[in-house]
């Protein structure tokens, strides 16, 4: 059994004219898109060409991709067998944005990939290292739309005029969220060109917008896929229909695209999902469920408030600080009652827990 790096490997001198575009694929080009592409790939509003995988390797900035810490070494190991591949050397991407703003509480990315003549992908990043990014996450339990939703209707729109034919969309993590949305939202004759929708551990959406015309119209082609211990995939809202993969490793740290198992060209289903755990069933979600707009925003602004204070800005910053952000929260949080604080406990367990931070569950908190 493989990761998808060992998937590109195995298929390395397969074409997408041999073998199509497939969900693994999909989520190996998610992966890709988080890698920082900036003055690498043309950005939304220049008339350059697109850029090809190999071309991007070769460039005396190849480096600069790999500037998130935490999965530097996988992210290099799965750019350079995507690079030396006829499958995806030859792929052209286009049309890159990259949004961060502290003032909208919003972190947008995406990029077009044109994989050969009437083959071509939307990808919408998910979450990145920024803190920005994860409140934006958390706003998504009070807020519809949030701002990289609408910015992806706009994106989705800008790439359907510069591409011909049919496409898809995809995504991991919240940038399943937002190739679904989008692809609700977009206008009509945009969305009778999208073939199928990727959601690769998206979050889910409210139940109003899930009972939205606009979500039947496009419903049969999504394809929705959540590890076996999905945490952000399943957190706080309604789902999707949506299929299990087996993973390696518990908890948030499924999450991880390179965690995901591939077998020959498609991911290892569980057929026994019984035994999944989620977060959906714990105090937290089962709060959200009951609580209404105004107690989530002030319960999700009271967990930034804790990162604000500590002078947390990149997720990375939890490495070796989780132990002082604790005792930080103690005295931010000082007037909530017990059960609050065990929610917000939880929640910063997940930032720590991606970063692969041990959590220490005698702190004083």
């Amino acid at each position: 059994m493989n990761n998808i790096t060992g998937y590109v490997e195995n298929y390395r001198d397969v074409t997408f004219s041999q073998l199509p575009f497939n969900k693994v694929d999909a989520l190996v080009l998610s992966q890709f898109s988080y890698l920082k592409l900036g003055g690498l790939v043309p950005s939304v509003g220049t008339s350059l060409d697109p850029v090809s995988l190999r071309d991007i390797a070769s460039s005396d900035r190849v480096s600069d991709l790999f500037t998130d810490e935490r999965y530097k070494k996988p992210n290099m190991e799965l750019f350079d067998a995507m690079a030396s591949s006829e499958r995806f050397g030859n792929v052209l991407f286009n049309h890159f944005i990259d949004l961060v703003s502290s003032r909208w509480e919003m972190q947008f990315s995406a990029v077009t990939a044109y994989l050969m003549p009437g083959v071509s992908h939307v990808i919408f990043r998910g979450t990145d290292e920024s803190i920005v990014g994860w409140k934006e996450d958390f706003n998504m339990s009070f807020m519809t739309p949030i701002p990289a939703q609408v910015k992806a209707v706009d994106y989705l729109h800008y790439a359907a005029e510069r591409i011909r034919g049919r496409f898809t969309v995809g995504g991991h993590s919240k940038g399943g969220n937002l190739a679904v949305y989008s692809a609700m939202k977009c206008s009509g004759l945009v969305r009778d060109r999208i073939d199928l929708i990727y959601s690769q551990d998206g979050p889910g959406f409210t139940r109003e917008t899930l009972a939205d015309a606009d979500y039947d119209a496009i419903a049969g082609r999504i394809r929705k896929f959540v590890p076996r211990s999905s945490i952000i995939g399943m957190m706080l809202l309604s789902q999707e229909e949506y299929r299990v993969v087996e993973a390696k490793s518990v908890g948030i740290l499924q999450h991880d695209p390179f965690n995901w198992i591939v077998e020959n060209d498609d991911f290892v289903y569980c057929d026994d999902i019984a035994g999944r755990y989620s977060i959906s069933d714990t105090s937290v979600n089962e709060w959200v469920k009951r609580a209404d707009p105004e107690e989530m925003k002030v319960f999700f602004g009271k967990i930034f408030e804790v990162l604000d204070a500590a002078g947390i800005n990149d997720v990375n910053d939890f490495k070796g600080n989780f132990a002082s952000i604790m005792l930080n929260a103690k005295t931010v949080l000082d007037d909530l009652d017990e059960e609050d604080k065990n929610r917000i406990k939880e929640v910063l367990s997940v930032f720590a827990k991606s970063v692969k931070e041990q959590i220490k569950e005698s702190l004083p908190f």
